[in-house]
């Protein structure tokens, strides 16, 4: 990890001379969260880290960002987490105008809302909401990923661009073709997360086929003090090594702003195909065809929510309040300890108090109910504490 991290800093001043020399914009910006999740003991649970990154935890990164001319720019984050160390972005943008913008390289696909707000330093609470949830969900192990965890990065190319009809009206597109997510082999359950934000040879694709999606959005002046903005997202792909087994992600999101209260809701929802002609491989019985034999794929489906408020009640506190869930439907692995349809709905009450410019700390408090667990746990509660500081 040392040696990874020290060669992305060589190649970050490697990157930094030739700029400097020729007295081009540079801006350095980063972010640094540490968290503390508390999970209360109990007889079935006597260690919540058996099934949550409970304890302290660690999020930062570092942001590059050159403007190269009028109308092109370069960006490069590195980011540090859970995960490791990890390239967040490492791209260049050339817009034509305001309509028409170019992006090649690493970077995160339009998706939603929150993927524009995923940096721990741009939302109010210590963890994600459930469908974009990276691993500090409690239960992990037994439900599985998220919907689609943020940040969702990926190697390709996105024309983008914003049309504004008057001072009261804009429109925002965007259209990615990227390598897609992944799993290393060619009879998956379900995409490999891990595996897609891993080095080699995740990076590079692993079946030869992009995936392609995007997002249209709409965001209007109601008011002096009023705006709302509508937007719907998709992706579709091919993930296992013989590009057979697909996905499809959709999701619609929602944002208020009145005065100084914030609202903000999305759905999204993931199809995937998962590999079925072995029924050895499921718990529950599959569906012959016709002629009695097994098909070659069936199906899963997750789909997830979340609907957050957030109202400053002094100078420097904001209170939030967010509720959020996610739904899983379809057959699973022999042993598993989810019915055929399982589910979790979480409530979360937090606060944000402002220390000073550029420093946060955040507390909450979570509740979440499960349904569709085998081992007839219904309810868990979940306390963060946490600080926050950018620059």
């Amino acid at each position: 990890m040392k040696s990874r991290a020290l060669m992305l800093l060589l190649c970050l001043v490697g990157v930094l001379s030739p700029f400097a020399a020729r007295a081009i914009d540079l801006n350095l910006a980063g972010t640094l969260q540490l968290d503390y999740l508390f999970s209360p003991f109990g007889r079935s649970d006597p260690r919540p880290a058996s099934h949550t990154l409970d304890g302290f935890t660690e999020e930062l990164s570092l942001k590059l960002a050159i403007d190269i001319s009028s109308h092109a720019s370069a960006n490069v984050k590195a980011c540090f987490g859970c995960h490791g160390f990890e390239v967040g972005m490492a791209y260049v943008d050339f817009r034509l105008a305001d309509e028409f913008n170019i992006r090649v390289g690493r970077f995160s696909p339009t998706f939603g809302e929150f993927g524009l707000r995923h940096d721990p330093g741009n939302h109010r609470l210590s963890d994600k909401p459930l469908p974009y949830d990276m691993g500090r969900m409690l239960r992990l192990n037994i439900f599985g990923d998220s919907v689609l965890p943020s940040p969702y990065v990926d190697n390709g190319i996105e024309l983008s661009g914003t049309h504004f009809f008057d001072r009261s009206l804009q429109f925002d597109y965007a259209a990615h073709a990227v390598a897609g997510l992944r799993a290393n082999t060619d009879t998956p359950y379900d995409v490999d997360f891990i595996a897609s934000r891993s080095a080699a040879p995740y990076y590079i694709d692993n079946n030869s086929q992009p995936s392609v999606g995007g997002r249209v959005g709409l965001t209007a002046r109601l008011a002096s003090r009023v705006d709302l903005s509508l937007g719907g997202s998709a992706i579709w792909g091919a993930y296992d090594t013989r590009a057979r087994m697909t996905y499809t992600v959709l999701g619609a999101d929602l944002y208020l702003r009145a005065g100084r209260t914030n609202v903000r809701a999305e759905y999204l929802i993931r199809r995937t195909d998962m590999y079925a002609a072995d029924q050895g491989r499921f718990e529950y019985m599959l569906q012959t065809q016709a002629d009695g034999s097994l098909p070659e794929r069936t199906f899963q489906v997750r789909d997830g929510w979340y609907v957050e408020v957030e109202q400053p009640v002094l100078r420097n506190l904001d209170v939030i309040l967010r509720w959020d869930g996610m739904r899983r439907r379809g057959n699973t692995a022999p042993g598993s300890q989810l019915d055929f349809e399982a589910g979790v709905s979480r409530w979360t009450l937090g606060a944000q108090y402002v220390v000073e410019r550029g420093y946060r700390l955040k507390a909450s408090a979570e509740h979440y109910s499960w349904w569709g667990m085998r081992n007839g746990i219904d309810q868990d509660w979940a306390f963060h504490l946490g600080a926050v500081a950018t620059f």
